[in-house]
């Protein structure tokens, strides 16, 4: 069998100078497929004919303006070209045109080594490649998170899909409320991508991750010299968002301070670095998300009332697991072929009891913990089924006795026997896992934080 010869790229040459061509054509013949044209008209059609990775393009020729014929080219769909300008003359103005619309490079006449024009070649056939995976993944992210994709079908999810459509065409700020685990970060990038900005930056913030005196920094940036240790100028999360959309997670954890400056964004659409005095204009789309309830931390003073009516202009709630039963099945297929490929498991489905076993439970990781649930399920699995007793739940929402459920409070000051079984469970979690906390977290369907915080409360130690 003859070993299949490798696919060579197409390089068009559109100068009226015959020589040219022919220059280029032996120097690159070995490694390229070479295409030559001496007219622009008959370039610009060559182009539409070859589809060329790169292209070299003189200023002049003999019926159109080189740059004419680039504009042209930049107006037709993409995936383009890349375009490297040739000229005998350095003009400035021409060159600067050249390169607005997209010219990758300029060569002036005459060239330099021909080790020089092969790098400046082989770099623009990189540029375009480089340029095409990068539209290819951005095409594959926004199918990934298309409202389409959203798994469940049960009118509370439907109820979500409706309202993420109706701001898709617009760029309304979007307030996304539901408990822990629920997917408000999935919601808010089917917002983005989705939507008119969806060729532009994602950017997200946790901002209940960053310590409070580092959070103006990441929002804003800072100027150089703006405090000890600022040796350059850097941007924040706004500036980089700048265009695009800025998810602001857990935004019910912003320091009261920092909720006046963030209104006052929304409201002049402009930042101020740290350290710095001039406004710096954004287009900026926010997206915000909570499981605490504003309207409670209103009453108790510690969220402004201005703020939340800017962040709720459009309100997306998604329901707890618990409330939507009916998508579990369906979760568990998707989580079934999402794992099961990398850990080595052809895992098919969940015997009867195993998935009654998955609706009976309350979830109170929600879509997160079910998901965990189903990883370690398939780590246990050992052929094409899942059993009930591969099934490991871990709950902290366990009912009270009798006597507390009367209204009888635990006697003597002692902890009530939902805190027991919450220590309880910790407990296990961490027993199980080697007292790795970032597992035995992932276990219990929360965060690494709320671990270490519970794990104080209950005195758990090692």
């Amino acid at each position: 069998m003859t070993p299949s010869r490798p696919v060579l790229s197409t390089i068009l040459v559109i100068d009226d100078d015959v020589s040219i061509g022919e220059f280029f054509s032996e120097l690159f013949s070995s490694s390229h497929r070479v295409v030559v044209a001496h007219t622009g008209e008959e370039g610009f059609r060559k182009y539409q004919e070859v589809e060329p990775e790169a292209i070299l393009l003189d200023v002049r020729l003999p019926d159109v303006s080189g740059v004419d014929v680039l504009e042209r080219i930049t107006k037709t769909s993409p995936p383009h070209p890349s375009v490297i300008m040739i000229t005998a003359n350095r003009d400035v103005e021409t060159a600067v045109r050249a390169m607005k619309l997209g010219a990758f490079d300029y060569l002036l006449k005459p060239f330099g080594e021909n080790e020089e024009l092969e790098v400046v070649l082989e770099k623009a056939i990189e540029d375009r490649r480089l340029r095409l995976e990068v539209r290819t993944l951005r095409h594959e992210v926004k199918q990934f998170f298309s409202p389409d994709n959203m798994i469940g079908s049960s009118g509370a999810m439907q109820a979500v899909h409706d309202r993420i459509e109706k701001v898709l065409d617009n760029d309304v700020t979007v307030l996304i409320r539901g408990e822990s685990g629920t997917g408000k970060e999935m919601v808010a990038r089917a917002v983005h991508y989705g939507g008119r900005r969806s060729a532009r930056p994602f950017v997200a913030l946790n901002c209940a991750a960053i310590p409070e005196n580092l959070l103006e920094n990441e929002l804003f940036g800072h100027e150089r010299g703006a405090f000890t240790g600022a040796m350059n100028f850097r941007k924040g999360k706004f500036e980089m968002a700048d265009t695009g959309t800025l998810f602001l997670d857990e935004i019910g954890a912003l320091q009261f301070d920092l909720q006046a400056k963030l209104l006052r964004v929304l409201q002049e659409r402009e930042i101020e670095r740290v350290g710095g005095g001039k406004p710096i204009s954004v287009d900026v789309r926010i997206v915000a998300a909570t499981s605490r309830n504003l309207e409670e931390a209103i009453r108790k003073e510690g969220f402004r009332s201005d703020l939340f009516y800017r962040l709720n202009v459009m309100s997306i709630t998604i329901p707890p697991l618990r409330d939507r039963r009916e998508d579990i099945p369906m979760l568990v297929d998707h989580f079934l072929k999402k794992h099961g490929p990398k850990l080595g498991r052809e895992v098919r489905e969940l015997a009867h009891d195993a998935m009654r076993k998955l609706m009976d439970h309350s979830w109170p990781g929600n879509v997160r913990e079910l998901e965990n649930t189903i990883e370690r399920a398939l780590i246990y699995a050992s052929g094409p089924l899942i059993l009930s007793d591969q099934i490991e739940l871990f709950s902290t929402e366990l009912e009270p006795p009798a006597e507390s459920a009367a209204g009888t409070a635990p006697a003597n000051g002692n902890p009530s026997s939902l805190e027991a079984a919450e220590s309880k469970a910790i407990v296990e979690a961490l027993k199980n896992n080697g007292f790795n906390i970032s597992r035995a977290a992932m276990v219990l369907g929360i965060t690494r934080k709320t671990l270490r915080a519970k794990m104080l409360k209950f005195g758990i130690t090692k």
